[in-house]
């Protein structure tokens, strides 16, 4: 039997990248409370992160420089490095401060709303109109996220906390929707893994700056279970998925690597279930479909 043209098995790939990373990416939420319940705090656990996850990306880099991949211009490496603070510098440290008060399920669901911020975006920068079938999905993911909020106050916070972990969150949601945007095309233009690695250094160097300017690094002082809880974030929800992901949006495009992500919220609401006692309960559930339902119907062609 004929086996599948390449441009077929190329996309398969994408799409099986894009599963994998998102479910890597998903129990990012289970290392960050589960190191959180140790005492430590958002900038020093994201510096832990980064700093385990560098020694790969250099490998990396290494390896590239040795094929000669790592070659570029001016314009794109500044680009490159730019789009790197923004989705893995900015973003990872508004997420990780936004779960110092919301729960990891919480986190993931408005997380996920970002598809529909690409969707906004890809709109305002191409021009497209918004049809009303968009602007009903849109409508039924906002109302989800609403429905989850409810959730958490009944369950887990206060209101205040709720809502500034909510925004700082969202606000991360949206500086990686514009990454997600600009990724498609220059990844495809330089190569996923010219583009992830150099993202990744230049958020490592962002992360590493920001704690040396503005973090006690006596915080680094962790029990012996936070050293392993980051080493664990670091590779499986940071320097694996990040490969694949990139692979998978280069070979599938932004809007549908975006959908697919569904998955994400999903697993996370479960996991954190098991390992973290948080309460899935009938209000969690609805909001969870209609946010999940009103992503992927904004997607759908």
């Amino acid at each position: 039997m004929d086996s599948p043209p390449k441009f077929i098995q190329s996309h398969q790939f994408g799409v099986l990248c894009v599963l994998l990373g998102t479910f890597f990416f998903a129990c990012k939420g289970i290392f960050i409370k589960l190191a959180y319940a140790y005492g430590i705090t958002a900038s020093p656990l994201l510096m832990l992160r980064m700093l385990f996850a560098l020694p790969f990306y250099l490998a990396v880099a290494f390896w590239l420089h040795k094929q000669s991949q790592m070659a570029l211009n001016k314009k794109d490496l500044l680009q490159i490095l730019a789009l790197g603070l923004i989705g893995y510098y900015l973003s990872s440290l508004l997420d990780f401060w936004g779960l110092e008060t919301i729960s990891a399920g919480l986190e993931r669901l408005v997380l996920y709303i970002y598809p529909t911020i690409v969707m906004l975006m890809l709109a305002f920068w191409k021009k497209k109109i918004i049809s009303p079938r968009e602007k009903f999905a849109l409508a039924i993911a906002y109302a989800g996220m609403i429905f989850v909020f409810v959730h958490e106050l009944q369950f887990h916070q206060t209101l205040s906390n709720t809502i500034k972990g909510g925004l700082l969150v969202f606000t991360g949601a949206i500086t990686y929707a514009f990454f997600v945007v600009m990724t498609s095309e220059k990844a495809k233009q330089v190569g996923s893994l010219t583009f992830t690695t150099y993202c990744m250094l230049s958020a490592s160097a962002g992360v590493i700056l920001h704690n040396l300017l503005l973090t006690d690094l006596h915080q680094l002082q962790q029990p012996t279970e936070v050293y392993w809880l980051a080493l664990a974030l670091a590779i499986f929800s940071t320097v694996i998925p990040s490969f694949l992901m990139n692979k998978g949006i280069s070979s599938i495009g932004a809007s549908k690597a975006a959908i697919m992500g569904s998955i994400g919220p999903v697993v996370t609401l479960f996991l954190g279930a098991w390992f973290l006692d948080e309460v899935i309960g009938p209000v969690q559930l609805i909001g969870a479909a209609l946010v999940i339902g009103g992503v992927s119907l904004a997607g759908k062609k």
